[in-house]
């Protein structure tokens, strides 16, 4: 071992042996409970003496009648674990995240491993089981989680300075286990056995037979400063470009391993994924005496009443035994050759026996035996009184008949004794509400890659999920569907009947209602029958469905309608985000159109601007025109400046070029002529050498024209 790894080993040892100080005289009480519970009920001083002397040793064990009663309570209100997104959680990957979980229970049969905890809870006060992890199979790379069961509780040790009721605050616990010498040496082959044979091995390490294996789970801690940055993200380590908002000094946890056996590491410590111990304890009543915790079951209250309750009918049994027979007063010649028929009287059924009637005696009578003291009975039925009363379960719940008459005083008195005894009802729903918060803080690191996995509905019907999965955005990017590492997420515990059972009720509510009002029938007779559990069910209730009105029939179709599938529901997504994008793309672009419609009007102010100082040039050239000759030349300026701006897809050039337009091509361009709109007397008034050069206007074929003709 390494120097680090003997430091670690000596704070084991010093750990072991703080909690075998701490728990040993509770860890002492409690196996003791399980034997008395399993019938070593007396003292063994009354035992030797009573065998010695042979007098009668009963045992007539009333307890696991009461212990029954609550172990059946449990198993038929099954709990199951509900998960529910927190902040920024997501409902569809919570509901991924439960159907998960039911799969993990069923695949590890998880509901043996609750039912042994509860029922040793229920015993002794203390019952617990494991989450691991393993591979999938032999030839693969992945992982899935699982639940065992712990058939031996007190084997584990607990930090005795844990506070919470689920220890989830405890610093380190150990587990311990025997195995063969064989399985050991099968498991670590360089580890010598003689080694725990040294003074310095922990005693009771190691048998003849067997070898003492102990792992040992302990949390690290370490400092650590975050930082919250300006674009809200959480982080460790500082970013270039982003400033810092706040940081703050934080713990760091992470849970680590080892494995020991005797006075060394078989296994260095090596870190668990998750940061809580992955071991869910059931505890019973807790008491806290001298300054230590003590954890007590059914049994502990109720021993004394149990051995008084055996003491007295071994008592009554004995008196019983050892009173004389009642004989028959009889004469010697009254029996006088018949001496074999009442000899056999006591063993030999007979429907009469003969005497001699010519005896002067009188006819043969029988002597009465002393009575028996009822004393041992009463005391025996007081003995049951008061173990019911200290487990708090009385004839109601126990099935048993009472004054009760009504059938609401029966339901009352059995409320009392489920009253009574839920304490260990919720205690075992605190435990799986933690194994719900291991498996949830588990999931996103074992299940982490790309897969499909299997998740299980409350009525057992099983679908296949993709998780993990990588997808294009349609952006070219990508997302990740059902991303399991995305949000967080709260654990409840629901107890309550089981699905089945659920189904019976619910059955038996319809024919009630049914047998009230036949008339259902013909709205809900599909869902009755399919409720029922029989051969053709199904069948029947299919065709039933057929017969049911339209509108039924079209309102549960529009309800189907709505459910899409998660990996269609993601591309729906993606066509939204497309869409939004396309729109934004679409109001950029009427910006920009509503930019070049500007632009237009400002071309429009040059344009009318040019045909200003044309109509300027033409006045200018020609100063003996008259004002209506001037007007028609500004006339022509204008028509062909506004048959300029008329040509389509006006667009900017770059500064000092001539802008382009396309014009209507008529006949091979288009001839500036003499306008239609003047009237004929303002073409009088328009002096003939001005008539004269408008012909010779250049055409416009596309580009804009030089200056006009002076």
């Amino acid at each position: 071992m390494t120097d680090k790894n003997q430091d670690a080993f000596a704070k084991a040892r010093e750990r072991y042996e703080q909690a075998s100080s701490y728990w040993g005289n509770w860890r002492k009480a409690a196996r003791e409970d399980r034997e008395f519970f399993a019938g070593d009920q007396w003292l063994p001083a009354d035992r030797n003496n009573r065998e010695i002397q042979r007098r009668p040793v009963l045992t007539i064990n009333r307890l696991p009648v009461f212990a029954r009663q609550i172990i059946g309570d449990a198993r038929q209100n099954k709990p199951s674990i509900k998960i529910y997104p927190a902040e920024d959680g997501d409902v569809e990957i919570a509901e991924i995240y439960e159907g998960l979980i039911r799969n993990i229970e069923y695949v590890s049969s998880a509901p043996d491993a609750y039912d042994t905890a509860f029922e040793s809870a229920v015993i002794c006060g203390f019952g617990a089981w494991r989450v691991c992890t393993d591979y999938v199979s032999d030839d693969a790379f992945e992982q899935h989680i699982l639940i065992e069961r712990i058939r031996e509780p007190l084997s584990i040790t607990l930090d005795p300075n844990a506070e919470r009721s689920d220890f989830s605050d405890a610093e380190w616990l150990f587990y311990e286990y025997d195995i063969s010498k064989e399985e050991f040496k099968h498991k670590w082959p360089d580890q010598d056995l003689s080694d725990f044979a040294t003074s310095d091995a922990m005693p009771g390490w190691l048998d003849r037979d067997s070898v003492r294996v102990a792992e040992y789970w302990f949390k690290e801690r370490t400092k650590k400063t975050i930082y919250l940055l300006e674009d809200g993200t959480v982080t460790d380590k500082k970013i270039t470009g982003l400033t810092v908002v706040r940081q703050r000094d934080v713990e760091s946890v992470s849970v680590r391993r080892a494995t020991m056996a005797g006075w060394t590491f078989i296994e260095d410590p090596q870190e668990w994924p998750g940061t809580m111990f992955p071991f869910a304890i059931v505890t019973g009543e807790e008491y806290r005496i001298n300054n230590k915790t003590d954890y007590r079951g059914i049994v502990r209250n109720a021993i004394d009443a149990q051995r008084m309750y055996n003491y007295w009918r071994a008592m009554e049994t004995e008196n019983i035994a050892l009173a004389p027979k009642s004989p028959f007063l009889v004469a010697d010649d009254q029996v006088e050759g018949l001496e074999q028929e009442w000899g056999n009287l006591n063993t030999v059924p007979m429907p009469y026996v003969r005497y001699n009637a010519n005896s002067q005696a009188p006819m043969p009578h029988q002597i009465q035996p002393p009575q028996i003291p009822t004393a041992y009975a009463n005391a025996s039925a007081v003995c049951v009184d008061e173990i019911k009363a200290t487990t708090g379960l009385f004839n109601a719940s126990l099935g048993e008949g009472g004054t009760e008459s009504s059938g609401r005083a029966i339901l009352a008195r059995q409320r009392e004794g489920d009253t009574a005894t839920f304490l260990w009802v919720d205690n075992l729903n605190r435990a799986i509400r933690y194994t719900g918060k291991i498996l949830v803080e588990l999931i996103p690191k074992i299940y982490d890659s790309e897969r499909v996995v299997r998740v299980l509905g409350p009525d057992a019907s099983n679908e296949q999920v993709a998780i993990n999965r990588v997808v294009g955005d349609g952006m070219g990017g990508t997302t990740i569907i059902n991303d399991m590492s995305f949000g967080r997420y709260d654990v409840i515990v629901e107890s309550g009947p089981s699905f089945a059972t659920k189904r019976v009720e619910a059955l038996n509510n319809m024919v009630e209602i049914a047998r009230m009002n036949p008339a259902i029938m013909q709205v809900a007779g599909d869902l009755m029958v399919k409720a029922m559990d029989w051969e053709g069910a199904e069948e029947i209730a299919d065709r039933l469905k057929l017969m049911l009105p339209p509108q039924i029939l079209q309102a549960e179709q529009e309800g189907e309608g709505q459910q899409i599938p998660p990996e269609l529901q993601a591309q729906i997504d993606q066509g939204m985000q497309l869409i939004e994008q396309q729109k934004a793309e679409i109001e950029k672009l009427q910006d920009e159109l509503e930019d070049k419609d500007e632009d237009r009007r400002l071309r429009q102010y040059e344009i009318d601007v040019k045909a200003a100082i044309e109509a300027a040039k033409i006045a200018a050239a020609n100063p003996d025109t008259s004002a209506v000759a001037q007007q028609a030349a500004q006339i022509l300026a204008q028509q062909w400046m506004e048959m300029a701006a008329s040509a389509p897809d006006v667009t900017e050039e770059p500064e000092g070029m001539e802008m382009e337009r396309e014009l209507p091509d008529m006949e091979g361009g288009m001839h500036m002529g003499m306008p239609e709109e003047l009237p004929p007397e303002m073409m009088e008034q328009i002096p003939p050498e001005l008539i004269e050069e408008i012909p010779n206007i250049p055409e416009i074929t596309g580009n804009e024209p030089e200056e006009l003709p002076q």
